[in-house]
């Protein structure tokens, strides 16, 4: 029948600050026959953040309201009045901690490498399969707008001593205004409307958390010139994902891998960093580095018209019981992560000052590849309600210290 989970989020991200707020899932198992897979799976979100964002979301999946055709939809309202930016192209970008650091000499500001960000998306996604094969089919059409902004000083000092008051000053993204690495056109977002056509492989013997087969997807994100900024563009997404079973309901090992770039035209730079998913439930939709993608660097610390990332994870099922007809179990995972700039954002530093173009540039990092590892911890309620804690420890001082993270489902 039905089954759900509800949880009041009490928790502390290093991506998101302290969270709070509350999640709903409802599941509708039927008679039970088709169990972990679900008639429909209705989630529910409304959390707020300590550094400014606030998430309300409604999530729905099924493959059963259309006969033969597994329909998703998402209706989202984002805000990040506080979203991490350190500039294009990953590590070409220096990041200098002391900037943002308010016992530093060099201190500039503690929202330095931050703007403001609104993001309200709508989107319906269909898939449907050729025949008896494993091959699926996806189309689906979104549209999605951005409100993008400095950060607003004046809401984040309420409250505040005047000791710990934020001045008024340009941080990283007013600069790249000025200097022109972010036009005109794009500085204060827009609307986007794009459709998705892609290709699904899969074989895996269960969703929530699969012992073995292949995930594999190529979508195409169109998005037409006239209705769009900058004349429209393209671009192409490839995941693949294989699970192995190591020792048979205790131990898998599992691996991802992802490219994105952009194929025709010129995508605006607020939108280089969203994800394209045949499930596209993560309301996390940025650049590499963060809970999603490269756990323990600093959140959107990659951002360019060509990323790759590839993530191996060991999941250990360490604990499993049955409490009031509930399967209940407690997995352990370690992960390894990275990620590599494929294809550049195009920057012209020409009216880039010279005493801020060898602090804030270093083209000698082109081809580096960002790294990180970890482990993590996630209580599982039907296989299907998955609460997460991952620890991911970066290489390199470069790309941040440490993330710690709290959210729902395997990453992948």
């Amino acid at each position: 029948g039905y089954n759900y989970g509800a949880l009041p989020i009490i928790g502390v991200s290093t991506d998101v600050g302290v969270l709070y707020g509350i999640i709903f899932n409802l599941f509708n198992y039927g008679d039970g026959k088709i169990y972990p897979k679900y008639y429909q799976n209705l989630y529910l979100e409304v959390s707020k953040t300590s550094k400014g964002g606030r998430t309300y979301q409604m999530f729905f999946d099924s493959e059963h309201v259309i006969k033969g055709i597994r329909l998703t939809a998402d209706i989202s309202h984002l805000t990040e009045q506080a979203l991490p930016f350190y500039g294009f192209n990953g590590t070409e970008s220096v990041f200098n901690a002391q900037l943002q650091d308010d016992e530093s000499s060099a201190y500039i500001s503690r929202m330095f490498y931050r703007y403001d960000r609104k993001l309200t998306r709508v989107l319906v996604n269909l898939q449907g399969a050729f025949g008896a094969s494993h091959f699926k089919w996806l189309a689906g059409a979104q549209t999605i707008k951005y409100e993008v902004n400095s950060v607003n000083v004046d809401a984040l000092n309420k409250g505040l001593s005047d000791t710990k008051k934020l001045k008024k000053v340009d941080g990283l993204y007013d600069d790249y205004v000025k200097w022109g690495l972010i036009n005109q056109v794009e500085k204060n977002g827009g609307r986007l409307n794009f459709t998705s056509l892609g290709m699904v492989y899969d074989t895996r013997d269960n969703e929530p958390n699969p012992n073995k087969g292949t995930w594999s997807e190529a979508i195409l994100a169109v998005a037409p010139g006239g209705i769009n900024p900058e004349n429209g563009f393209t671009r192409l997404a490839l995941t693949h994902r294989q699970y192995f079973t190591l020792i048979p309901g205790r131990l898998n090992f599992v691996y991802r891998l992802n490219w994105r770039q952009t194929i025709t035209g010129k995508t605006p730079f607020y939108f280089l960093s969203y994800q394209l998913s045949s499930r596209p439930f993560s309301t996390n939709i940025d650049g590499l580095g963060g809970s999603n993608t490269i756990r323990g660097i600093l959140r959107n610390r990659i951002i360019a018209e060509g990323m790759a990332m590839g993530n191996a994870e060991l999941r250990l099922k360490a604990f499993q019981t049955y409490w009031h007809n509930q399967n209940i179990y407690v997995s352990l995972t370690s992960f390894y992560d990275a990620g590599i700039v494929t294809k550049k954002q195009e920057m012209n530093l020409a009216l880039v000052p010279t005493a801020e173009r060898q602090s804030f540039f270093d083209t000698n990092k082109a081809g580096y590849l960002n790294q990180s590892a970890g482990i993590g911890m996630h209580l599982v309620m039907n296989q299907n309600f998955n609460v997460s804690f991952d620890f991911g420890k970066a290489f390199s001082k470069v790309d941040g210290t440490y993330g710690f993270y709290m959210g729902m489902g395997y990453v992948f």
